[in-house]
């Protein structure tokens, strides 16, 4: 794969993130990357957010708040990332890169892909958390392998798409398996919360993205309101710095007080019975700890009506995808109300055996997602690609 007979001991790359949970994938795979057992010297630069920037990433532009869920939601962020296409495509040019990672983030990111192929022949690029192929269907990894772009697939399903495709592809694995990890016991995360009883502990998981907080957590919020501290314990989670002020400003509106979380959230996923969350990679995570999840998306109706004649899945989160079966209660659309969630969040709470079952279907998760070490795998992966090592 390399372009030369001498190898590079020093490599400048770009990182290319979106929303927050790129952001975070982005910085665990830049730490694999400053961090290496290769003797490479790196210089990351790219765009993201507070995650890649505190794990030594010089970042072009701030990134993190502009995400959306939907197909025209994102135009109320268009202006924000036309400026930043452009300063990218300034750097991209100006400086001295080796290569670009690409994470997630396939409306911007295609996009910059197809500059690079213009510009920047020789640029070697790489996605990480590519366009999720199997959902949208063969023709996006077409699009892919067209534009040269190697896959580090994190899914098995993912691999297998772009591969009949013609791509260059290696199956690197979730780095979630690495990532996820429950080191508090239970016991005392109850005793940080000052919980005394035996009521049940329940996490509420608003999502990273504005969109999400606003439009799904006054809905949680008020499904909820009647079991506070009557038949269970709630705490809420920030993704963010952004998402915490906004939560604050949503629980005053609301009238009610309940501890937020920015920290430890393995630890409080893990000491929690039930957790309600919108639909996103921190379901993916809840799996992986083993806790039952119920799981709230709304579309606006256009995107809605959108996806359902493109999605070729029947399901909205990734465990449902990956076990091919409802294990992750969804609430989608209209069902995304107070008195379904509420109505879901009893039958669940007072039904042990059911919670059981699902917790043993997550349990085939892991498995699923193959072994750990994917961050190194990645990394290896990278460093071959820009003729590191050999």
């Amino acid at each position: 794969m390399g372009c030369s007979n001498i190898l590079r001991k020093y490599v400048k790359i770009a990182i290319l993130a979106g929303e927050v949970s790129g952001d975070v994938q982005g910085a665990y795979l830049a730490g694999g990357l400053l961090n290496n057992d290769y003797g490479i010297n790196v210089s990351l630069f790219g765009i993201g957010g507070e995650y890649m920037r505190n794990k030594g990433v010089k970042l072009w532009d701030e990134t993190s708040r502009y995400g959306s869920v939907g197909f025209w939601e994102p135009l109320k962020f268009l202006p924000n990332w036309l400026k930043i296409y452009s300063r990218v495509k300034e750097r991209i040019l100006e400086e001295d890169l080796d290569g670009v990672i690409f994470v997630d983030n396939q409306g911007f990111n295609l996009q910059v892909a197809k500059f690079i192929k213009k510009k920047r022949t020789n640029l070697s690029m790489f996605y990480y958390f590519s366009p999720q192929a199997w959902l949208w269907g063969s023709s996006i990894a077409k699009q892919v392998k067209n534009l040269n772009i190697k896959i580090l697939a994190v899914f098995p399903k993912e691999a297998e798409i772009y591969r009949d495709s013609g791509a260059e592809v290696y199956f690197v694995g979730h780095p979630l398996l690495d990532i996820v990890e429950a080191k508090v016991p239970p016991e005392k995360i109850r005793e940080s919360l000052g919980i005394k009883d035996e009521l049940p502990l329940i996490g509420i998981f608003p999502g990273s993205r504005e969109q999400e907080v606003r439009s799904l957590l006054p809905v949680m919020l008020e499904g909820i309101s009647p079991l506070i501290n009557r038949e269970a314990y709630f705490y809420i989670a920030s993704a963010s710095e952004f998402t915490y002020k906004l939560i604050v400003d949503i629980l005053e509106k609301s009238n009610l007080y309940l501890p937020i979380i920015s920290l430890n959230r393995y630890d409080y996923m893990n000491a929690s019975k039930l957790l309600i969350m919108s639909s996103g990679t921190a379901v993916l995570e809840a799996a992986l700890i083993g806790i039952p999840v119920i799981a709230l998306y709304k579309l606006s109706w256009l995107s809605w009506n959108i996806a359902k004649r493109i999605v070729r899945y029947p399901y909205a989160t990734m465990p449902n995808i990956l076990l091919e079966k409802p294990v992750v209660v969804e609430l989608l659309q209209k069902d995304a109300n107070p008195t379904r969630l509420r109505n879901t969040i009893r039958e669940l709470l007072y039904n042990d055996k059911k919670l059981e079952i699902i917790r043993n279907d997550l349990g085939k998760i892991r498995e699923i997602l193959g072994e750990k070490g994917a961050i190194k795998r990645a990394v290896e992966c990278i460093f071959r690609g820009l003729n590191c090592i050999e």
